[in-house]
């Protein structure tokens, strides 16, 4: 600005930027910023959430944020540090898993996922007649039944053993050429035959499972394995492995997001919570969602201090507030203030 500042306007100027680190001093910060929370606090229940923003406000900054805002690289380092540093936490070797989850928790979660009758029984049928399923179960009694065949052809030991395999051997090896083959051939075929009969038994019994016996053996696994340490996880995931999870996850999340499936729910989350809190007074959803006054006011005490001291530190703070104020006493207005009030 191309007005020089009187010597009047620079006066109060600099009382003014006097004033205000004045109110930054250590010995008042505390009740200038309880001060401006309790400001702020007391206008809260003459605006409802309605008249603060709108649906549309908050849909298209969360879209910015969590849609469009593209990482830059240097996140996959970040990530990779973050997880080599997780990772390696001598955390892991003092918490057991049940420190993480007590048997309560996982009680409940347990309950909960027995209680889901039609699910467990949805999954069930559909494992049952997936082709894997019908494959393995195909592979297990094929070589249950070769194996039981064997054994019962070379028994379980003793002095007549060695000479009935010799027999056996012997007699293999007059066979025409591809009778094993063919052996093995008719069995599989068998086994095909007999599988839907052995796959319905089979989905009977897990669907007649008792619930409570399930419940507790289920327990009593847990009961064991709740005493091992969390790096019990690093038996089957390395480092590596936790990076490249993470990145992948990653790139699932960039893809997902684009996704008209996403935001779909996520406009119409939006909008629920408008639908429930848009006429709500501004102190009252705070109270709803949990944020206090003394929470406010810990928070603010927590990082001004530390912010404040390092700007002193830096002889930031009064150029800061000069640039602040200095356009305005510079103004005509202040001018003429100062020219015509007595």
């Amino acid at each position: 600005m191309d007005n020089l500042i009187s010597p009047k306007a620079d006066a109060l100027l600099n009382a003014h930027i006097q004033y205000v680190l004045q109110q930054l001093q250590p010995a008042n910060l505390q009740t200038t910023l309880i001060t401006e929370i309790d400001l702020i606090l007391a206008n809260a229940p003459l605006i409802t959430l309605n008249e603060a923003v709108t649906p549309k406000m908050i849909k298209d900054t969360i879209h910015r944020y969590a849609v469009e805002l593209e990482l830059g690289g240097g996140v996959f380092d970040i990530i990779g540090d973050i997880a080599r540093t997780v990772y390696n936490h001598e955390i892991h070797q003092k918490t057991t898993l049940n420190d993480l989850v007590s048997d309560r928790q996982l009680t409940d979660i347990l309950d909960k996922i027995l209680e889901m009758k039609d699910f467990r029984e949805r999954i069930i049928r559909e494992l049952v007649a997936n082709p894997m399923y019908s494959s393995l179960a195909s592979d297990v009694l094929y070589h249950g039944i070769r194996g039981y065949i064997w054994q019962s052809a070379v028994g379980n030991g003793g002095a007549g053993t060695k000479s009935l395999i010799k027999f056996s051997q012997t007699m293999l090896s007059k066979a025409p050429v591809g009778f094993e083959e063919l052996v093995e051939s008719n069995l599989r075929r068998y086994i095909q035959k007999s599988i839907s009969a052995v796959l319905m038994e089979s989905e009977h019994f897990l669907l007649r499972i008792d619930v409570d016996k399930l419940r507790d053996t289920l327990l009593d696994i847990w009961h064991e394995l709740k005493k091992h340490k969390a790096s019990l996880a690093h038996q089957f995931l390395t480092s590596l492995d936790v990076e490249e999870f993470l990145v992948m996850f990653y790139e699932f999340w960039r893809e997902f997001r684009q996704t008209e499936y996403f935001n779909v729910l996520l406009n119409s989350g939006i909008d629920a919570f408008f639908n429930r809190y848009g006429d709500t007074t501004l102190d009252v959803l705070l109270e709803e969602v949990g944020i206090q006054r003394e929470m406010l006011v810990a928070d603010a005490l927590r990082f001004a201090p530390p912010i404040l001291a390092m700007m002193t530190g830096k002889d930031l703070l009064v150029p800061m507030s000069s640039a602040h104020s200095e356009d305005f006493y510079r103004s005509d207005a202040v001018a003429h203030i100062l020219a015509t009030v007595e």
